[in-house]
């Protein structure tokens, strides 16, 4: 009797889990489903659902739990975002309780990879409803349709970071010679004719260099008034100049007699030249005297506050002042430099003859970019300089190979793995590919303004791209803009940014400015009218005459 009810028992039992989740199935619809946002939207690469799901009151049986699964559905397949369960009140191993008398609600989010297939996808919501041995598969619901793209059409524009040649086409070299005088003298002393930096100048001068300039500057040391001081400095001067004048035409200077190419200065009393030897100097309350010539602007009080320090001013007059008494004469030559022909010829004939910033200048003389690859590599084999590897990558991204272009940056990684410009390169690549986290870790604190808001642009950091983007009229400044809510347009003559054009004015209901836009982008690149078909920033005007003649001809 006892086994006969507790049969009977288990019986009734199970038959009330099984009604429970019949009752739960064919009520399925009246589980109130929202989705954020209606439509789906990428963003940094991913596709992003919230689903917030509401239970009526006497729904949810007790001892059952449901195993929700949102899916998105496209021709290639599905693509399943996480798994969430939700139990009655008196089951176990969900994520969230309903109770039956008052009923309930769970919020979900997940994300899952972006694949341009998912344009035109549903996103299904599947549900498994389970009491004990009990199972029973719910009739799936339809909870949006469609991904949005707008954020993918972000264009590779990062700035590549080519590696400078160095090279100067017009390169200045110079040589000086000072010559120092007795206090309040302007004759120069046989002595400083002969020291080395005369004869240094001499050298120099003969070479046979074009001249650019010859330059006499005289000084006067801050002693006496400065009426005199700029008296002895000028007599400096000229004496300096005559004695300049008479070694550069004895050593046959290229336009000696040019008067034209000299220049005469004199400064007077040379008070940079004071606090600088002031400063290197040892001399006892060197700091105290600095602060008084930097505090005094008339200079007879200057020079007197000096002078006053009667314990330290004759280490100033013996260590100091004999330094600032001088002139200086400076010879200014252009280096000697092949021709653009003859380095161009040299590139392609003989490279070795070329030195590497010659060679790596070379590529800038010619406009086919296999030449250019030639060079640049020719540069990194003979020199051992990273530089041609670097360049050849850029070269190579910027037609769009990029494994190509991963090979050559790992050659000049292993000439300079130090470099910028690699670490640079390297992130362009890692951004293009989608890697973002990877090229942010490149980047650093290196790279330029322009590639860091590119990549705030792709990983929707969009306030801060916006910002960035402020003044500008690019396709990618106004992408960056209509993501951050602010409505823009680009100027730019091409049919991407017609279609971001249209995107616009779709978004703005300006429906004569959408068709004008969509109608340029379309005559300049016919994939667009396939794109316009599916893009759903176009949704409100696929029942528009106008529209559907446009994206059907």
């Amino acid at each position: 009797m006892k086994i006969s009810k507790l049969i009977t028992s288990i019986i009734i039992i199970s038959f009330l889990s099984s009604c429970g989740l019949s009752n739960m199935s064919s009520k399925f619809e009246t589980v109130s489903v929202n989705v954020m946002p209606p439509t789906l939207q990428v963003h940094a690469g991913k596709v992003g659902v919230t689903i917030d799901a509401n239970f009526p009151e006497k729904y949810f049986a007790k001892s059952s739990t449901i195993k929700f699964m949102p899916v998105l559905i496209n021709a290639n397949g599905e693509h399943q975002f996480k798994p969430i369960t939700v139990q009655g009140e008196e089951a176990s191993g969900g994520e969230a309780t309903i109770f039956y008398a008052t009923g309930g609600r769970f919020s979900y989010k997940d994300e899952i990879d972006y694949s341009k297939s998912m344009i035109e996808s549903t996103l299904e919501l599947r549900a498994v409803g389970k009491s004990k041995d009990k199972e029973i598969v719910f009739e799936s619901r339809k909870i949006a349709t469609g991904v949005l793209a707008t954020s993918t059409r972000v264009q590779n524009t990062e700035d590549l970071a080519f590696a400078k040649s160095n090279y100067e086409k017009e390169t200045i070299l110079e040589e000086s010679a000072i010559i120092y005088f007795l206090v309040n003298q302007s004759n120069i002393r046989p002595t400083e004719k002969s020291d080395d930096d005369i004869k240094r100048l001499e050298e120099f001068a003969s070479k046979g260099n074009k001249t650019h300039s010859i330059e006499v500057k005289s000084f006067a040391s801050p002693e006496g008034s400065v009426d005199l001081n700029d008296n002895v400095s000028d007599k400096r001067a000229a004496s300096t100049l005559r004695y300049a004048k008479k070694i550069l035409k004895k050593v046959k200077l290229d336009g000696a007699n040019n008067h034209e190419l000299y220049t005469e200065k004199s400064e007077g009393e040379d008070w940079e030249g004071f606090n600088k030897l002031m400063r290197s100097s040892e001399i006892k309350d060197r700091r105290r005297i600095t602060k008084i010539v930097n505090s005094v602007e008339d200079l007879e009080k200057r020079e007197q506050a000096i002078r006053d320090m009667a314990e330290i001013y004759d280490a100033i007059e013996k260590d100091v002042l004999p330094q600032l008494r001088k002139a200086e004469i400076t010879v200014r030559s252009f280096e000697p430099k092949r021709t653009d022909a003859e380095i161009s010829e040299l590139a392609q004939t003989n490279p070795a003859e070329l030195d590497i910033k010659e060679l790596l200048y070379s590529a800038s003389l010619t406009d086919d970019n296999n030449s250019k690859i030639v060079i640049f590599n020719t540069a990194s084999e003979i020199h051992n300089d990273w530089r041609g590897y670097n360049n050849v990558a850029c070269l190579l991204l910027n037609s769009g190979d990029i494994n190509e272009a991963k090979k050559y940056l790992a050659k000049a990684e292993k000439l300079n793995a130090q470099s910028t410009n690699i670490q640079n390169n390297k992130a362009v690549i890692a951004v293009w590919e989608g890697n973002f986290s990877l090229a942010k870790k490149l980047y650093g604190n290196s790279t330029t303004q322009k590639n860091k808001a590119l990549l705030d642009l792709r990983t929707a950091n969009y306030k801060k791209a916006s910002r960035f983007f402020k003044n500008k009229k690019s396709h990618n400044a106004a992408l960056a803009k209509i993501l951050d809510g602010k409505n823009s347009t680009c100027n730019e003559k091409t049919a991407a940014c017609d279609y971001l054009n249209a995107i616009s004015s779709a978004r703005s209901a300006n429906e004569d400015m959408l068709i004008k836009a969509l109608k340029s982008a379309i005559n300049k690149d016919g994939k667009y009218r396939e794109e316009a078909k599916s893009d759903l920033e176009f949704i409100n005007y696929r029942d528009n005459e106008k529209f559907r003649n446009l994206i059907n001809n």
